[in-house]
């Protein structure tokens, strides 16, 4: 078996333009061509029209979910916290 730490460089891949710190809408469209089965395009994603299709498709989201009746997609019971009960002194073992 492999390391699973080996880093693997790929050559001629779609890069946002330097000075764009933002690299929110271009890990949501590689995330979106690869969970399509696509390859990522290798010319220049268009970073201004990611984020509006981006907020697009949430305000299409935001307005669908306004017609429905609840308030919630989660639909399981809340989970009761978890009681943590803090070890004895004796029960500590203390790394010098």
């Amino acid at each position: 078996m492999g390391n699973p730490f080996d880093i693997q460089y790929i050559e001629e891949i779609g890069q946002q333009t330097s000075g764009i710190l933002d690299c929110g809408p271009f890990v949501a469209a590689c995330a979106e061509y690869l969970s399509d089965g696509l390859q990522v395009p290798n010319d220049r994603l268009d970073a201004e029209l990611l984020r509006k299709r981006y907020a697009a498709l949430l305000w299409k989201y935001r307005e669908a979910k306004a017609q429905k009746p609840y308030t919630s997609d989660i639909k399981d019971p809340r989970r009761p916290k978890p009681n943590f009960i803090a070890p004895d002194e004796e029960q500590l073992i203390h790394i010098d």
